[in-house]
């Protein structure tokens, strides 16, 4: 039996051509889904909800200031519609952001994840990371592991499980909500991802995530003293989850294709 699921696409403007472009897109896939209202950042600082909090030091110390408005906004969304999931019993969440196509078999590859309880999947990254491909899903696509952080949340999936991982670590917000994906061994979530990708990214037409002022707030200097000890700390950690993972990397490599038709793939 299909595992019971929540697909939002998140949007500032429901009414957006790509929005609803997607929306038909995901239906026409046998993908059930509606659009989520994201948080706007654009006009000052979002207020925050009950049990999300700064991590105001940890944000000075890894990033040397704290989030943007607009990034801040782009958080709220994603762990706002994660967390909406997991309060409604889901048993996985599917979120897209409003600047993403999709590609055909979108719908056939969604539905075999569904049957692997799978953390996280990513169905479209930015960065080319080593990865170990673990074998075909649907098509041409195929199901990978990969040892670093992909990068971007403009579409992915997580599990009952990995909703409750990141609602639990996320919940302290000191950094961009895909580098918290990024570094998934702080709060152990098993990442996977799809190639070739599944969606692409359409540049500048989002409604997500809009420049803003950033915050004026400089690091001092015992967050300067500081950074390496913790960067250190991030290291160890991201070493020692790959050591207790180590038969699920072993033989990862680049891959030797095009993946994406996304333009900024780096």
């Amino acid at each position: 039996m299909q595992k019971k699921y929540m697909c939002r696409v998140i949007s500032l403007n429901r009414a957006a051509e790509n929005t609803q472009k997607l929306l038909s897109d995901l239906a026409a896939q046998g993908i059930s889904a509606e659009v989520f209202d994201a948080v706007d950042g654009r006009n000052g600082e979002p207020p925050l909800g009950d049990g999300e909090y700064f991590r105001d030091t940890l944000a000075m110390i890894r990033h040397g200031k704290r989030l943007t408005n607009s990034e801040l906004g782009c958080y709220l969304s994603h762990y706002r519609a994660v967390r909406q999931a997991y309060n409604e019993g889901f048993e996985y969440v599917c979120l897209l952001e409003d600047d993403v196509v999709i590609e055909p078999l979108l719908g056939e590859v969604f539905k075999t994840l569904l049957e692997r309880d799978l953390d996280m999947v990513r169905l479209m990254s930015l960065k080319l990371r080593r990865r170990k491909v673990l074998g075909p899903l649907f098509g041409k696509h195929c199901l990978v592991r990969q040892e670093r952080g992909g990068l971007g949340t403009q579409a992915y999936m997580l599990s009952r499980n990995g909703m409750k991982k990141f609602l639990d670590y996320g919940c302290g917000i000191y950094e961009p909500v895909d580098k918290v994906f990024d570094h998934f061994f702080l709060f152990d979530l098993d990442v996977f991802a799809v190639e070739p990708h599944l969606a692409f990214e359409l540049l500048g037409e989002t409604s997500v995530a809009k420049k803003a002022p950033v915050y004026s707030d400089l690091p001092n200097l015992w967050h300067r003293l500081m950074f390496h000890p913790v960067k250190l700390w991030f290291s160890l950690c991201r070493h020692a989850y790959l050591l207790r993972h180590r038969q699920a990397f072993l033989g990862a490599e680049m891959p030797d294709t095009s993946i994406s038709k996304t333009t900024r793939k780096l």
